[in-house]
């Protein structure tokens, strides 16, 4: 009897050990997986037919050693309405502990708006550490919204690349119509959201856009904060005359670094 339940003993250790080597390599594959970090993020989420926005991609580790990429691609919810051309540059290697910031890999996706629609994309990436074995990740995901408005057209730029304290600078803002419908109730707004620039100046505005017609308006901002970034987001708002619809048409946001 005491033989027997100390094999009973015995046996049920032996299972508790093997549970517990299953609980530590479960663990450990999942520390794996969770070892990479992929973020993404477009810099237009609402665009017109024919613009180009662009994804912006980093990938971070946590890893003590170098992890040697396998692939990196992102998949589009919906190809019509949005096309990409290749990942540029294409990693080979994600450096060590690059959690904190520094050493981050960098890249982008060029995509092409072709349709009206909504269109979600995802990233997913595997590469092999060299201690830990295969890893993956996958980013969270990001949404462009196509407008079908091709009547219109409006675009922001700036001259100013950077800026340093008290410096002024000026956006343009353009807008057209290559249509033959009027747009009245015209309202043009380019807001600083880095609260680096003060806003100084804005030229007179259209109230309407005629079939032909184009212009701009010129905004005048001045840099106030050393060390900080502009951001500058321009929209068009104005009403379809043809069917008393507002139109919502937004620039890619500007960003000027204050020196």
């Amino acid at each position: 009897m005491r033989t027997q339940t100390m094999k009973k003993i015995g046996f049920r250790i032996g299972l508790m050990a093997i549970l517990l080597l299953m609980f530590i390599a479960e663990s450990g594959v999942t520390r794996a997986l969770d070892i990479v970090r992929i973020d993404i993020a477009f810099d237009q989420q609402v665009v017109t037919i024919g613009r180009t926005p662009l994804l912006r991609i980093e990938i971070s580790s946590a890893s003590g050693s170098p992890i040697r990429v396998t692939s990196l691609k992102c998949t589009t919810s919906d190809g019509h309405v949005l096309t990409s051309n290749s990942i540029n540059p294409m990693p080979s290697t994600i450096p060590a502990e690059t959690t904190s910031g520094v050493g981050v890999f960098r890249t982008q996706q060029l995509y092409r708006a072709n349709a009206p629609g909504n269109a979600q994309v995802t990233c997913s990436f595997t590469g092999v550490d060299p201690i830990l074995g295969q890893v993956a990740a996958v980013s969270s995901t990001v949404g462009v919204n196509v407008l079908s408005e091709t009547r219109l057209y409006f675009d922001a730029t700036s001259a100013s690349k950077t800026a340093t304290v008290g410096q002024m600078v000026y956006v343009i803002a353009k807008f057209g119509n290559r249509g033959s419908t009027p747009f009245t109730n015209v309202t043009i707004t380019c807001t600083e959201f880095g609260r680096a620039f003060e806003f100084v100046s804005e030229t007179t505005q259209p109230s309407t856009i005629l079939p032909g017609q184009s212009g701009f308006v010129q905004y005048g901002f001045r840099a106030f904060q050393s060390g900080g970034t502009s951001l500058i987001a321009c929209r068009l708002f104005a009403t379809d005359t043809s069917s008393g619809k507002q139109v919502v048409l937004p620039t890619p946001n500007i960003v000027i670094p204050i020196k």
